[in-house]
């Protein structure tokens, strides 16, 4: 596995829509791995192909305390569940270090999208969970968490 390098915030790269990915290979499966190690490293809970500057449509995520619950999202499709249930949240980001910012997003989802193994996977989040995999999900489109916040008044730097 290889550590990847992460873009920073205001790398033009990041504002990239993704491509679909037309086939789950090997080659695929050691950029999967190589992103979650990069992730872990970070640390971090959630990254997206789009910050590691491969423009393709696959994000992975693990919101465990003991990084025992990895995800593996090809081609991820999000259906809103309830646009009126929203969840509220400071969000941090591994592209845009030391930042933090308040971002409200539906809270629970439903994903559609394909494993590592190349098969159909689909199932709901509620809650953080969701909200992670929205971020993600943001990424794939150029879409940063930053433009997302309404209230500008509401960031929060990290030490």
């Amino acid at each position: 596995m290889a550590k990847l390098k992460i873009l920073e915030y205001p790398d033009p790269r990041l504002r990239t829509r993704a491509k679909k990915v037309e086939k789950v290979d090997d080659n695929l499966r050691q950029l999967i791995d190589d992103m979650f190690e990069t992730m872990y490293a970070a640390p971090g809970i959630g990254l997206a192909a789009t910050q590691v500057n491969v423009h393709q449509r696959i994000l992975v995520a693990d919101v465990s305390d003991d990084q025992s619950q990895p995800v593996v999202l090809i081609n991820p499709e999000i259906t809103v569940l309830d646009e009126n249930n929203r969840l509220g949240m400071y969000e941090g980001c591994l592209s845009l270090p030391g930042l933090r910012g308040w971002v409200e997003r539906p809270a629970s989802i439903k994903i559609t999208a394909w494993n590592e193994k190349g098969e159909k996977i689909d199932f709901s989040l509620e809650g953080f969970p969701a909200v992670v995999i929205q971020h993600e999900c943001d990424h794939l489109d150029g879409i940063l968490y930053v433009d997302r916040i309404e209230d500008t008044t509401k960031f929060a730097f990290e030490d």
